[in-house]
């Protein structure tokens, strides 16, 4: 490709020498953006020449500027009620810079290209077969804090060493072990609920699933110190808040270490969480020191920590986790575990609440499954295959995490391009969820039906559906996540049907995952 593949590392080399040899931060300061317009040339040319098209940037913030007015504008209004085309709302500047670039079309955020594919064969060489050569984007130093080096987090070595151990604690007869827990916290939830179904009140379900998901986390991940683990929750909802807010603004290198009210107060909500799990995971290894390794607990934690103990006995000591790593991968279960299935569950409610037929046909499905009332057991919920396919249909709609995102540190071929080093790969879940091209002309429609054969059969094109991505990294807890949406809502149909309030504004926006901006009032009656 002649220049367009010129090797910046000479001048990288000299201009290190030039700051070695000054000792100047302002030298220091110039090298560090000379090396980025430098990869930002680089990767430009090498884009262009395969017929990319290159949005203009201006030269610190690249795209940033135009990408959060986009965002601002499509979210400034709700949607119409029952529309579930939702991917414009959440994902607006693809859609418009597709429009005005076409398919291949790079923009830039800050001194980062990133590319948008819309091709799932490429999805799936970038999440199978080429993984390997991928790793999570490294991200701004002050948005790591939500979950810390976990599971999410990690790449490579670190990566398969922590999902070795976590592993046992999702084994399928680990997770149906918890699902009474689940079940008993779902009856006292809709106890709470009795006063405003009386008065016929609008429940926000959203804020009530947040909790109740909550809850089943920290009984099921914490055991006798849920009360401790609910602290997190509430620490946590604050994070991802300040999260999403820094991740639409440029970073300033080093920022995250300015005495500004905003990181005080972001470094004290993580000093809080880690004193709390550190203390919860203290009191688990004394346990296990009183018994002698034989018992850490049932719960996730225990099985995690009791897996660990075994990679220390079995004489690989340095690949165990310490307990800074037991803390994140901590953080990583209550986050994650909690927010998945809250958001599944709000937006089922929200599907099934305008889809009475289908709620009518749940209904029958647990009473014939389960009987009249009676809590369901973790078996009988593999029989309730209605349920399966409106699940897989609320993914497919209101997919919990809209994107995924990818880097590179080589150069690399994807598809027929060759991706520059550096390069930031986007996933567009929810676009591919809800492209006629992959599903048919009712794509942006409530179908639960398309699944009736299974996920493989409903999508025309493998590799268009991934609500837990898919590959060596997909979600650890997608069975834990399936287990806990089946019993909450087989739980709740036993007892009630519901419909939407008309306080409802149709809203989705993205706070980290998928959410409803202005939540979800759902009115409820008892099942007679």
């Amino acid at each position: 490709m002649g220049l367009a593949l010129f090797d910046v590392r000479y001048t990288e080399v000299c201009v290190a020498l030039l700051v070695v040899v000054l000792g100047s931060p302002l030298v220091y300061a110039t090298q560090t953006l000379l090396i980025k317009w430098l990869r930002v040339l680089r990767a430009r040319r090498m884009f262009e020449t395969q017929g990319f098209k290159c949005l203009p940037r201006p030269f610190f913030t690249g795209n940033l500027p135009e990408f959060v007015a986009i965002n601002k504008k499509a979210r400034s209004e709700p949607m119409p009620d029952r529309v579930h085309a939702v991917a414009p709302r959440v994902l607006p500047y693809l859609y418009k810079w597709s429009q005005t670039y076409g398919e291949y079309f790079i923009y830039w955020f800050g001194f980062q290209p990133r590319y948008i594919i819309q091709d799932p064969e490429v999805g799936k060489e970038l999440l199978v077969t080429k993984s390997g050569h991928f790793k999570k984007p490294s991200g701004r130093p002050d948005t790591k804090d939500l979950t810390g080096m976990g599971l999410v987090s990690l790449d490579g070595e670190k990566w398969a060493q922590h999902r070795r151990i976590i592993n046992p604690a999702f084994f399928v007869d680990k997770l149906k072990a918890m699902a009474p827990t689940v079940g008993d916290l779902t009856v006292e939830m809709m106890r709470k609920w009795e006063p405003h179904v009386k008065e016929k009140e609008a429940i926000n379900v959203a804020e009530e699933f947040q909790n109740l998901t909550a809850d089943i986390i920290a009984h099921t991940a914490f055991g006798s110190s849920f009360g401790e683990g609910k602290e997190v929750f509430y620490l946590q909802h604050e994070q991802q808040v300040l999260v999403s807010k820094l991740s639409s603004r440029i970073y300033i290198p080093g920022s995250q270490f300015f005495p500004t009210q905003e990181n005080w107060h972001r470094k004290s909500i993580d000093k809080r969480i880690r004193k709390v799990l550190g203390q919860i995971i203290g009191k688990r290894l004394e346990l296990g020191k009183a018994t002698r390794g034989d018992s850490y607990g049932n719960d996730l934690l225990g099985l995690m920590l009791a897996a660990n103990q075994g990679v220390m006995n079995g004489n690989a000591r340095s690949l165990s986790m310490g307990l800074d790593e037991l803390i994140d991968e901590c953080k990583t279960f209550f986050f994650a575990g909690h927010e998945t299935t809250a958001t599944l569950l709000t937006f089922m409610f929200l599907l099934l609440a305008t889809h009475p037929e289908w709620q009518e046909r749940l209904r029958e499905e647990v009473r014939e499954v389960c009987g009249n009332k009676q809590i369901p057991t973790a078996d009988s919920l593999n029989n309730m295959k209605l349920m399966s396919m409106v699940i897989y249909e609320t993914l497919r709609l209101y997919p919990p995490a809209v994107s995924i995102f990818r880097e590179t540190d080589n150069d690399i071929k994807l598809g027929n391009k060759l991706i520059p080093a550096g390069t930031v790969i986007i996933v567009p879940i929810i676009a591919w969820h809800q492209d006629e091209q992959f599903w048919g002309a009712n794509a942006k429609e409530f179908h639960p039906e398309r699944f009736d054969e299974g996920i493989t059969k409903a999508c025309k094109v493998s590799g268009a559906y991934l609500p837990f991505s898919f590959g060596p990294r997909n979600c650890i807890g997608q069975v834990f996540a399936t287990i806990e949406a089946k019993m909450v809502l087989a739980t709740i149909l036993q007892r009630y049907r519901f419909c939407i309030s008309s306080q409802y504004v149709h809203a989705p926006t993205v706070v980290i995952t998928l959410k409803p901006e202005f939540g979800m009032p759902i009115v409820f009656e008892e099942v007679v």
